[in-house]
């Protein structure tokens, strides 16, 4: 019997980059968009993980013999989450707000395949600490990356040197797809693996 091919539900090309350099390919299906609005109280955690799984199984129903994996990420710093910011003003300020400071970063994952009845869902952490930074400093990341379609405004990968003094858990998180744990739960799973 074939293995199902991957089906990535998210539009992101870091997430897609993050799969191919660990040898998973995947066919790309935008899902359908979910109200990305916390419930009142509702943990950083169980958000990503609320909205990884509905991404997901937005596309899971569309392609019942395939491995779906849907993902969300937020900035979580101070009791609240950093989403995308809506113009360079607020890009700006989240980066104001996470300097000199510790903030985490969650990505929920979504595994599913409906022939297979599998639905496996989790959540990531990592803790990653800024630099101070300088008005030059922070003008100066701005112009390294489009911050306007990323959680908390940044990205590690193009703005690590700049912004951040370290961090602990996995660097994929950060970007937005724990890869190394999605590897390993599809080969427990029995879906597709890297070849």
């Amino acid at each position: 019997m074939p293995v199902p091919a991957l089906v990535l539900a998210s539009t992101s090309p870091r997430r897609r980059e993050l799969l191919a350099a660990a040898g998973l390919s995947c066919v790309v299906v935008a899902p359908v968009d979910v109200d990305e609005t916390p419930l009142p109280g509702e943990a950083p955690a169980a958000l990503v993980c609320r909205l990884a799984e509905a991404k997901a199984g937005s596309v899971a129903r569309r392609y019942p013999a395939h491995w779906v994996l849907g993902a969300d990420t937020v900035v979580w710093h101070a009791g609240s989450s950093l989403g995308k910011p809506a113009d360079l003003a607020e890009a700006r300020a989240f980066l104001r707000h996470l300097a000199g400071a510790t903030h985490q970063v969650y990505t929920g994952v979504s595994l599913q395949c409906v022939a297979r009845a599998s639905n496996t869902t989790w959540s990531s952490v990592a803790h990653v600490t800024f630099r101070s930074l300088s008005d030059a400093e922070l003008t100066h990341a701005l112009t390294l990356t489009n911050p306007l379609d990323k959680a908390g405004a940044y990205a590690i990968q193009e703005q690590e040197a700049v912004l951040i003094a370290g961090f602990t858990g996995l660097r994929s998180t950060i970007i937005g797809l724990p890869v190394e744990e999605v590897v390993a739960r599809l080969a427990a799973l029995g879906g597709p693996v890297s070849g």
